[in-house]
């Protein structure tokens, strides 16, 4: 019985190293509006395309020596990094979504947080392409439960009446208020933009993919965490006072974070909050 778990285990992490490989693809074209299928992959510094054996994620990178075999040029660490991080995810997931189809949606949708993670870090930007991906893996997560059997509709107040909604559309509308809200409200205060598009967008997917509940918990510990690291950076002054901090990566994490172990996730946060309360006698 253990034998089967642990092949099964291995396949998730393999599989997870493998879309990893590809998601550093994502991550270094798509920002530069290049297609993430032609060409194949090469080395960017000499242009020589990779061969198979210099494709098996985790272990080329080491086997090279983090060198690329034909100009010998440095190979960087987040490669690595976004692989063995990706394997884990698809690990992780395998055992709090499901060991079975329904962790698909939750695959797609850790795949394209990664890839969030490291575009916003890099260029400020997060691509259409990843949003349209991510609200994918909750039209697919939605769509599987409503096969099951287990979808239920949401009711939502609204001024003088009551109206019902599936998950994925009251998720991605409370994430789009809330945003949208935040991003007016910046601009009015500080007369210039406090949040980029792309979190707006993103916010919605994260939205329709965890449901209303879960995607204001995952708001709340973003926007906690933003500020927590914003401050400081200010304070150890790595960070001018009006300077930018992407905030998709938060966003992300949270949202992963919550998607994994929401249980955990919510314990924990409101155990935080009272403790906090309590400091101040509440």
């Amino acid at each position: 019985m253990l034998l089967p778990r642990a092949v099964l285990y291995f396949w998730a992490f393999a599989l997870g190293t493998a879309v990893g490989s590809f998601l550093n693809v994502c991550i270094y074209r798509l920002p530069r509006d290049r297609s993430v299928i032609a060409p194949p992959s090469h080395c960017p510094q000499c242009g020589v395309r990779l061969r198979a054996i210099d494709l098996v994620p985790l272990l080329s990178f080491l086997a090279l020596g983090r060198k690329c075999r034909s100009c010998g040029g440095a190979i960087g660490w987040r490669y690595f990094a976004v692989e063995l991080v990706t394997g884990l995810v698809f690990l992780a997931a395998w055992e709090a979504c499901g060991r079975g189809i329904q962790v698909l949606p939750c695959w797609i949708f850790a795949s394209v947080i990664i890839a969030v993670v490291f575009t916003d870090l890099d260029h400020m930007i997060i691509p259409d392409s990843l949003v349209i991906a991510g609200l994918f893996a909750a039209v697919l997560s939605e769509g599987m439960a409503v096969a099951s059997g287990q979808a239920a509709l949401l009711s939502v107040a609204i001024p003088g009446t009551e109206i019902a909604l599936p998950r994925l559309v009251a998720g991605g509308g409370v994430g789009l208020a809330v945003f949208v809200f935040i991003r007016a409200f910046s601009q009015l205060l500080f007369r210039r933009e406090g949040m980029g598009l792309g979190d707006v967008k993103l916010a919605g997917a994260i939205g329709a993919m965890l449901g209303p509940g879960l995607a204001l918990l995952s708001f709340g510990l973003a926007i906690v965490a933003g500020a927590v690291l914003g401050m400081a950076l200010l304070a150890v002054r790595v960070r001018r006072r009006m300077e930018y901090l992407p905030f998709g990566p938060f966003l992300a994490g949270a949202a992963l974070a919550v998607l994994l172990a929401p249980d955990y996730i919510w314990a924990t946060s409101r155990s935080l909050y009272l403790g906090w309360l309590s400091l101040f006698g509440a």
